[in-house]
């Protein structure tokens, strides 16, 4: 049976979204050079925008089948490319430029096995399950390396946690997907906006932290930790019974 011919309203919806997806690198672009110049809170506000561009475009396009109508480009692939400028090279600068790590060789080697163990991460091809959980730390280095320097940490967490959460890439340790996930969905959601709108509070109205608001940016770390902790614990009671 031939396929419908598509309506030029479906196409122009389909291109409009490959746009918002790629606004994306433009809006990557800005935070970098926010970066460049100085400017840690601009960049974050930025950094924020890129991380909702990300949430919004992903199922739009599924709701738009944007890959059956646009087939030229796979859309995966584009939003690959923009994440890991987005998630990893941009953060990266921001922690080496606002000294989120020393300016040595440790800070070095540091920010460099970011870089890589994102990109490998991001060329993985189980990177996901099939009830939305990513496989390994999902490079959420636009959200984490802003909040370290919100907090004000020192070099002795902030570097160690670097590590830690760079090798947790090259693992199959399950963290939720932020839209997609289907166990404790709304929660989920709910934690990392309100994860996000901490940021722009801590960024804009309230630049000082203090208690309140740093156990409001909290949440959406700590919900994650448990989550990922109450997930794998899960599953390894269901294994143990089976």
């Amino acid at each position: 049976m031939p396929k419908p011919s598509l309506r030029l309203s479906d196409v122009s919806v389909c291109r409009a979204i490959h746009g918002l997806t790629v606004s994306g690198i433009l809006v990557g672009m800005l935070a970098l050079m926010a970066v460049f110049d100085g400017s840690p809170r601009l960049a974050i506000i930025l950094l924020v925008a890129t991380v909702i561009i990300d949430g919004v475009d992903g199922p739009l396009a599924r709701r738009w089948h944007i890959s059956e109508v646009i087939p030229k480009y796979d859309g995966h692939a584009l939003d690959l490319v923009i994440d890991f400028v987005t998630n990893a090279v941009v953060p990266v600068g921001f922690a080496w430029e606002f000294g989120l790590v020393p300016h040595n060789t440790i800070g070095q080697l540091t920010l460099g096995l970011i870089l890589v163990t994102t990109a490998l991460w991001f060329a993985r091809t189980d990177m996901q399950t099939e009830d939305n959980w990513f496989r390994g730390f999902p490079a959420a280095w636009n959200m984490v390396i802003p909040t370290f320097w919100l907090l004000e940490l020192d070099h002795s967490i902030t570097v160690p946690a670097m590590i830690v959460l760079s090798l947790l890439q090259l693992t199959d340790v399950e963290f939720a997907h932020t839209m997609q996930v289907v166990q404790w969905r709304a929660a989920n959601i709910a934690a990392n906006c309100g994860w996000m709108l901490a940021m722009i509070v801590m960024t804009i109205v309230a630049p000082r932290h203090n208690l309140a608001t740093d156990i409001g940016l909290l949440v959406g770390p700590a919900w994650t930790i448990g989550s990922t902790i109450a997930h794998h614990l899960g599953r390894t009671r269901v294994t143990a019974t089976a």
